[in-house]
């Protein structure tokens, strides 16, 4: 329990010193994150016999054969790939928390990381970008809970290490635009005969 505790100090630390206010910069460290508790989620799966495949084979196939993606160097190729795309699909993300708030933000992180796998996994499956194919529907449903992940640790981590003033309180902005009512020099106990 002391070990927890020093963890979380840690990141309490860690979190005060890595506000950053550059867009680009807090995107790509985001999405790196999102991308590695991805890959974590994928590796155990993938232990578990609940996917086919390695997020290193899938996005190492853009480059080459499936059987040339089982060797290291060429799996390593395809781990590089995929945290490069994770970091880079973060940005999107940002761009709409910046437009929208950060209100509710984890069911946007989460629905975002739902969209991602439709275009990213979905599409370039269908198209044949992966010279990887994936047959099973279990390895389907896995890669949708990764991705969904992915959004959720995205978004969690763009909150937490953004400059607050990145992020507009939209709440209070439609606070601050609502109707203010009008008052009068008019005292309403007397009666005012311009208006009878």
């Amino acid at each position: 329990m002391k070990q927890l505790d020093y963890l979380l100090d840690f990141f309490r630390t860690v979190q005060r010193v890595l506000k950053i206010k550059d867009s680009v910069a807090v995107s790509l460290l985001s999405g790196f994150l999102g991308t590695s508790v991805m890959g974590v989620a994928n590796l155990l799966f993938w232990r578990s016999g609940k996917t086919e495949a390695l997020y290193g084979h899938i996005a190492g196939s853009v480059f080459m054969r499936p059987f040339r993606v089982k060797q290291r160097k060429n799996f390593w190729l395809g781990q590089m790939t995929h945290y490069i795309t994770g970091a880079i699909v973060a940005y999107p993300l940002n761009y709409i928390f910046r437009k929208t708030g950060k209100d509710h933000y984890l069911l946007k992180g989460g629905f975002y990381g739902a969209v991602t796998w439709e275009l990213i996994y979905g599409l370039g499956q269908r198209f044949g970008v992966y010279a990887t194919k994936l047959h099973l529907t279990k390895t389907h449903y896995a890669e949708l809970f990764n991705n969904i992940l992915y959004g959720l640790a995205t978004a969690q981590a763009l909150v937490t290490f953004s400059e607050p003033s990145m992020f507009p309180n939209k709440t209070t902005n439609r606070e601050k635009s609502s109707i203010q009512p009008i008052y009068s020099d008019i005292n309403s106990d007397t009666e005012n005969t311009l208006v009878m």
